[in-house]
């Protein structure tokens, strides 16, 4: 086609002198100029064109991955904000009823629960909620077994008896006629009386003798003072300390009422007379318990913030209380020991658990320094793993879920809803172990405990990750679930470890509850010293000694011993010793006969008194 066009542009050439030949050849050639311009300008313009597009491209995808973004983090904030109304506004509950109850009824809190609507809201809210008789399917026999709970007897066995027969002979004769009736038999009405304590000066008189022909005097000295020179008695610092310790009432609130023991009693002084004896004579025996406590092939621990003014880091600095104590399945004295930290590093580990001998199972959570010192102990500490915290990971994941307008079956069938119930399952089943001795305990864990447990990873390893109906909350805790699963498998292997971290996490609560009341610790001293009474106090209540006598032998015996190299006399010191059992009882009998009436004698039915003309 290309030669035909320049053949007939040949011929049309043909009969053209040279200069209209010329003039074609420079109009050629300019519109072959103009063309190439022309040419040039749609490139560039192509080329803007596809650079803008490209550009627009590029915002739009960016603006797309920032839309993602924002609604992950807005989804993200939304969760938190509404875990955090219900940790404040919320039932705080760990069971699985409890939890699904809340959501399928509708009970989570408002946004605003201190709002002046916010009852009307929850009284229309009570109107459209669903029936409780629509979820019972969902817990087995629940009814039946709160009613169960709800009948058990109040155990009084361990009071003393005080037996009393209250009858009047006069005035039964004047009713009924004298020689009319009898005691048939006593119906008895149980009543628990509650002694206030009192308080009164002991003075104690020492003779001061005159010695030889000289007359020199020689004062005999006090034995076993508690405080040289100072008022304070066992009986009264035992009470200061379980009010400050265990019933979380600060120094400065006993202060505030003067007629408390009957004397006024300045914070600062009962200050110096708590930390004096915690440190002189409390300190050996929560030596001797932590060292005690490192021998036990079965622990827990658990750590909680905690407040020091003055330890050398400036205003705001966190500090941490650790508490170690025993496996409560393991058939050993129950020890609980709380230690003060500037950290909650690795290093607290370290030094706690230096020296140590035996290998040991630790129970805990995922925190980062448990698996750390694990990792440089030679396989001497063995984690476990604690449910209870895998369980509250699926539970934040279905709190934050809209699940409004869903039916009973089809919360029932979120992946959230069926991993708690598979976790329930595992409790229920192993909450039926509770009583078994270890031996027995393994063996029934891996016939009946095992595959509830081989079901909820074959679920939770099933959950597809990358999908994005899945919830990031629901990828954290099936996440953790998975990283965990070693861990948290290890229960199966030993009949003496627990499913769960729960006992520690029941004993951190003390602290929690005495950090709300007094704030923060003075100084590191008053924070060691609070450590060591509270050591005292949940070790005694563990091993179901009264946390007042217990404290107030310790202060009676420690004296005797101050200068004692040994530490022979500590076994004896313990609260599940035989020693101090017999002191407990003793010291309650000695109560209950100084400040309560003493008991009156069964009667028997009086005769009929002989009138003066039968007499004679």
């Amino acid at each position: 086609m290309l030669a035909a066009t320049m053949e007939a542009f040949r011929r049309s050439l043909e009969g053209k002198d040279g200069a209209e030949i010329t003039e074609i050849a420079v109009s050629l050639f300019c519109a072959k100029k103009e063309l190439e311009i022309r040419l040039k300008e749609t490139e560039n313009a192509s080329s803007a064109m596809a650079l803008e597009y490209q550009r627009m491209k590029d915002e739009l995808n960016g603006a797309r991955k920032e839309i993602d973004a924002l609604r992950k983090q807005n989804q993200h904030l939304t969760g938190i904000q509404t875990i955090q109304t219900n940790d404040l506004f919320g039932r705080s509950t760990e069971k699985t009823e409890d939890i699904l109850d809340q959501v399928l009824e509708g009970n989570l809190p408002t946004k605003d629960p201190l709002a002046e609507d916010a009852r009307e809201q929850k009284e229309e809210k009570r109107v459209n909620r669903r029936r409780v008789g629509e979820i019972i399917p969902l817990f087995d026999n629940l009814d039946s077994r709160k009613a169960e709970g709800r009948k058990k007897r109040m155990d009084l066995s361990g009071l003393d008896v005080q037996s009393f027969f209250d009858y009047d002979i006069d005035e039964l004769n004047r009713v009924y006629g004298e020689g009319n009736w009898r005691f048939a038999y006593w119906k008895e009405d149980r009543k628990v009386e509650l002694i206030h304590h009192t308080t009164y000066l002991k003075v104690t008189y020492t003779p001061i003798i005159s010695v030889g022909l000289d007359h020199r005097l020689i004062r005999i000295p006090t034995e076993n003072a508690l405080i040289p020179k100072s008022v304070a008695s066992p009986s009264l610092l035992a009470q200061i300390m379980l009010d400050w310790n265990r019933m979380y009432l600060p120094l400065y609130r006993q202060e505030s009422d003067p007629n408390r023991f009957g004397f006024a009693l300045s914070r600062q002084t009962m200050s110096w007379w708590i930390l004096y004896v915690a440190q002189t004579h409390f300190r050996p025996v929560y030596e001797y318990l932590c060292q005690q406590l490192k021998g036990y092939r079965h622990q827990n621990c658990d750590e909680t913030y905690y407040s020091v003014t003055l330890d050398e880091r400036g205003p705001g600095a966190k500090s941490f209380i650790w508490v170690h104590r025993s496996g409560d399945l393991a058939d050993v004295p129950q020890i609980v020991v709380y230690c003060y930290e500037k950290t909650r590093g690795a290093n607290h580990l370290r030094n706690f658990y230096a020296g140590l001998l035996e290998m040991i199972y630790l129970t805990c959570d995922a925190y980062s320094a448990y698996p750390c010192y694990a990792g440089e102990s030679n396989g001497l500490i063995i984690l476990t793993g604690c449910f209870m915290h895998c369980r509250r990971r699926f539970v934040e994941a279905l709190l934050i879920l809209n699940l409004k307008g869903l039916a009973d079956e089809q919360i029932r069938n979120l992946p959230e809803t069926r991993a708690i119930l598979l976790i329930r399952e595992i409790y229920l089943a192993e909450g039926q172990l509770k009583d078994l001795s270890t031996k027995e305990r393994l063996e029934r864990r891996k016939a009946e405990v095992l595959p509830k447990v081989n079901a909820f990873f074959d679920f939770v390893s099933g959950i597809d990750l990358n999908n994005p109906l899945v919830s990031e909350k629901m990828k954290d805790a099936a996440q953790y679930a998975l990283n965990q699963e070693m861990y948290l498998r290890r229960f199966l292997t030993d009949g003496s470890i627990p499913i769960d971290n729960g006992i520690a996490e029941r004993s951190v609560k003390p602290v929690a509850l005495y950090r709300r009341n007094s704030l923060f610790s003075f100084s590191v001293k008053g924070a060691e010293s609070m450590t060591t009474i509270f050591s005292l106090i949940e070790t005694a209540r563990a091993n179901n000694a009264d946390p007042y006598f217990y404290l107030k032998y310790l202060m009676e015996q420690m004296p005797k011993h101050l200068y004692d190299k040994g530490r022979e006399y500590m076994q004896d010191l313990m609260p599940w010793s035989d020693v101090y059992r017999r002191y407990e009882t003793t010291e309650r009998m000695n109560l209950v006969k100084a400040q309560a009436p003493p008991s009156n004698e069964r009667p028997r039915t009086p005769r009929k008194r002989k009138t003066v003309s039968e007499s004679a």
